[in-house]
């Protein structure tokens, strides 16, 4: 029986801030040759020297499990937690204490002092390629963003800085062998591989580690892919149907393709540029209809996609009458860290709330056969933590001003006019 058939363990630490992620979880970005323990916070360079390939028990996260021990938030991007849970929500690291299909480093079998410890799970950015232009997204996430901006040109004013001559971390190769090596020894560890991208259904590494894994049987692994699901459709319908035979030849736990996606309608072709919503719910159908795979919705959270996010919560209820599919969010700014500030959502106040963040997470319906499901639940009441922070924010007119500039740019470069398709905020930035 695979892990994710198993009951939910615990997280074992229970002293000062126990944090499921700190201890259990690594994203790894190749763009850059860097490492965080996980996607919310700032990251610290990989260590590869000779045949060392660290990137799990790097100084800086030792550091942060040792402050969390103590009760210590280590900051750094920790933040995004530590704002939802002083605003009496819940957060990804409490819900994470106690959830489906993770487990903690073996080392706390033993030892709940243990810092340097074994992952569980691995979130890889192979590299940029990518269709699309989110807004919220940058260079090293995405090829086309990097070729707009380098089109373009450095824009720097009042605060809003588009294009920095993003340059591929030179050593790319080398660290992609190094992973697919730490693969061959480690990889049975593992109990949660997630790909991210770019687009991973664009990119030759995921091939490769489809390949890599078609010839290993891993019981208790589950492979996760995030895709923008702007892929055709035969094409599209060609990876799926090759990672459905790695789950029923046992050589997996299960498959999760999880679609990114912030709201719906042509607001979400706006705020994901180069996004096809119509191919994106064929793409998204297909796998209802037509797979065992586990299926969710990953949104980022912004004033912009509040405005219809009610209509992907029905559209994800409506899938989940053939197929339960899951909805995760997350913020795509945190309030006054590096990035875009200007991004978070808070900077109106609570009037974000009005603009569908409420209803959105008042549709969203967690229900089975007249049952909870546990984990739809967990991810309303996360969600519910998001709002309870929206209502504490207090307005901020220099992000304001910088929001609208950023906009503005954006139009200019890509032909599109938010003004048309989110009316409200418009209206909001129009006064500042």
């Amino acid at each position: 029986m695979g892990i994710s058939q198993q009951p939910p363990k615990p997280f074992p630490i229970k002293k000062g801030l126990p944090c499921q992620l700190k201890w259990t979880h690594s994203t790894l970005y190749l763009t850059e040759g860097a490492s965080a323990s996980c996607h919310r916070v700032q990251f610290d360079p990989i260590e590869m020297e000779g045949n060392d390939f660290n990137f799990h028990n790097l100084p800086a996260k030792i550091l942060a499990r040792q402050q969390m021990l103590e009760g210590k938030w280590p900051g750094r991007g920790c933040e995004h937690c530590k704002h939802i849970e002083d605003s009496g929500g819940t957060s990804d690291r409490m819900i994470h204490l106690n959830l489906e299909g993770t487990t903690a480093p073996p080392e706390l079998d033993t030892d709940l002092t243990a810092v340097s410890v074994t992952p569980r799970q691995l979130e890889v950015y192979w590299g940029n390629t990518c269709n699309l232009k989110c807004i919220y997204c940058a260079a090293h996430f995405s090829s086309s963003i990097d070729a707009e901006e380098k089109r373009f040109g450095l824009f720097d004013q009042n605060g809003v800085r588009i294009g920095d001559n993003f340059k591929l971390y030179d050593k790319i190769d080398e660290v992609t062998e190094k992973l697919f090596g730490w693969f061959e020894n480690n990889i049975q560890d593992l109990h949660k591989l997630m790909i991210l991208g770019g687009e991973p259904f664009l990119q030759k590494e995921t091939f490769r580690m489809i390949e890599f894994l078609e010839q290993r049987t891993l019981p208790d692994l589950t492979l996760v892919f995030f895709s923008n699901l702007t892929v055709e459709h035969e094409r599209f319908k060609t990876w799926m149907l090759r990672l459905q035979k790695l789950v029923e030849q046992k050589r997996l736990d299960k498959i999760n393709v999880i679609g990114s996606i912030d709201c719906w309608g042509p607001q979400a072709e706006y705020i994901r540029n180069g996004l096809k919503l119509e191919l994106f719910k064929k793409n998204f159908d297909w796998m209802v209809y037509n797979t065992n795979f586990t299926n969710n919705i990953n949104s980022a959270f912004s004033l912009l996609s509040a405005q219809t996010m009610p209509e992907l919560a029905e559209q994800i209820n409506q899938w989940s009458k053939t197929k339960q599919v899951y909805w995760s969010m997350m913020k795509c700014n945190q309030k006054e860290m590096p990035g875009r500030p200007y991004m978070y959502p808070g900077i109106f106040g609570d009037k974000v709330l009005s603009l569908g963040l409420r209803k959105a997470v008042d549709i969203f319906d967690p229900m089975v056969a007249g049952y909870k499901d546990s984990v739809k639940e967990q991810y309303k009441i996360y969600m519910n933590g998001i709002a309870m922070e929206m209502e504490k924010a207090e307005p901020n007119i220099t992000r304001q001003k910088q929001l609208k500039i950023y906009l503005e740019e954006l139009d200019r470069r890509r032909g599109t006019d938010y003004k048309k398709l989110f009316p409200l905020v418009a209206e909001w930035l129009d006064k500042v």
